[in-house]
Order: structure tokens, then C-alpha cells, then sequence
């Protein structure tokens, strides 16, 4: 009797041990899902921050980028409008300062006639560089600058080597555009052969040149640019 009774006690014993063992097993295990679904719940709403953070970044980028085309834009319209201003007014200008030379031509006396003569010869060159920078573009009278540089570099090559200047080391170069550099060291060869030292090169920009280059060394200049060109055709003209 007294064994059964333990052998009662034992298993009254054992289940209660199982139950209080599964119990903290279930109650452990409750707290890790719910720890789980805390972080999961957290982790959502980090990445549904991340996502609106990521869309406003990428909503102001693209608001950036179109407001800085849309001032690309406007810069290069006023620009296109400014230049068509500037060269409407030099059309203008030039067709007023005509109409007043061909008023006072017709109007005038002789004397008149001859200080509107001296008049045109002095502005003659001026006025043709105007019409030629109006009348084409540029990639027509850099065709022609390359053909005169080209053309003064064959002809540095007659130039009397004594006419530079022994005292001299330098060159200047004035151009409307800037010379290649092969163009340079051509030139720089030639000087430099010719003077039987290093002529070192300056270069300088005058638009007004229109095309080609002025090379000065020492008191030696040679003027090799297309509104020289001109103003020997005037010349020429006064003369015939």
C-alpha cells in the first residue's frame, strides 16, 4: 500500500512538474513572439519612414533639375533675344549712318562731297569688317583665318633674317581666334630658325581683325589679317 502511494506521488509529482515546465515554456515562448512582433512592427515602420524619405529626396531632386532647366532655358532665350537686339541695332545703325552719307552726298556741294569721300575712305574698313561679321557666321571667316595663317607661315619663311631685330626674344601674336597649337610651333620654328635663337610667342585676341594674324617682332611688323586685306583694297580703290 505504502509503494503504491509513492508510486501516486511520483506521478501526481511528474505531472506537475510537466505542467509547470510547459507552462513557463509557453509563457517564455509568448514573450519571444511578442518581442518578435514588436520588432517586426518597428522594423516596418522604419522602412515606411525610409521609403517616404527616399520619395521626398527624390521629389525635390526632380523639382531641382527642372528648375535648373528651366533657368538653362531662360538664360540662353534672353541671351538669343540680346543678340538679336545687338545685331537688329548695328543693322540699324549702319543703315542710318548710310542713308546720312547718301542725303549729304546728294544735298551737298563739292566740298561736302570730298569731307564725305574722306570720310567714307577713313571709315571704309571699319564699316566693311561690319558687314563682313554681319553677313556670315563665324565658321565661314574661320576658314578664311586658317587659309592667311597658313599663308603667313609660308611666307615667314621668305622674310630676310636680318630684318629681326637681334635684341628681341619674343614675338607677339595678335589673332581674333587662338592659334592651334601646331599653328604656334610652326611659327615659333621658323622665328626662332631665322633669328638663330629662341623667339618665345604672346599671344593677344582683337576681334576686329576679323580673320588671319598680325606677327610683331622688334620694329618688324607683318600684318597678315583679313581687315588689313581691306584696307588695302580701299587703298587701291582711293588710288584707281
Amino acid at each position: 500500500m505504502l509503494i503504491f502511494q509513492l508510486i501516486i506521488v511520483q506521478v501526481v509529482t511528474f505531472i506537475a512538474l510537466v505542467f509547470v515546465l510547459r507552462r513557463l515554456l509557453f509563457t517564455e515562448a509568448s514573450l519571444q513572439v511578442k518581442r518578435l512582433k514588436a520588432l517586426n512592427a518597428e522594423n516596418e515602420k522604419k522602412q515606411e519612414e525610409l521609403r517616404k524619405k527616399i520619395a521626398e529626396q527624390e521629389a525635390e531632386y526632380n523639382d531641382k533639375i527642372k528648375k535648373a532647366e528651366e533657368d538653362a532655358m531662360r538664360v540662353k532665350e534672353d541671351a538669343m533675344r540680346e543678340i538679336e537686339k545687338q545685331r537688329a541695332q548695328a543693322q540699324e545703325r549702319a543703315k542710318e549712318e548710310a542713308e546720312k552719307i547718301i542725303s549729304q552726298a546728294r544735298n551737298g556741294k563739292e566740298k561736302m562731297r570730298e569731307e564725305i569721300n574722306a570720310e567714307l575712305e577713313e571709315k571704309a574698313v571699319s564699316f566693311a569688317c561690319t558687314l563682313v561679321k554681319e553677313a556670315f557666321d563665324e565658321k565661314i571667316y574661320k576658314n578664311a583665318h586658317d587659309e592667311l595663317v597658313d599663308g603667313i607661315i609660308h611666307g615667314l619663311e621668305q622674310i630676310d633674317a636680318k630684318k629681326i631685330s637681334h635684341k628681341v626674344n619674343t614675338a607677339e601674336i595678335t589673332s581674333p581666334f587662338s592659334l592651334g597649337a601646331q599653328e604656334k610651333d610652326k611659327i615659333k620654328k621658323i622665328l626662332s630658325k631665322k633669328a638663330d635663337r629662341t623667339i618665345d610667342l604672346k599671344e593677344k585676341e582683337d576681334k576686329d581683325l576679323i580673320a588671319g594674324v598680325v606677327i610683331k617682332i622688334g620694329d618688324l611688323v607683318i600684318d597678315a589679317s583679313l581687315a588689313n586685306r581691306l584696307d588695302e583694297a580701299k587703298q587701291r580703290l582711293g588710288k584707281g
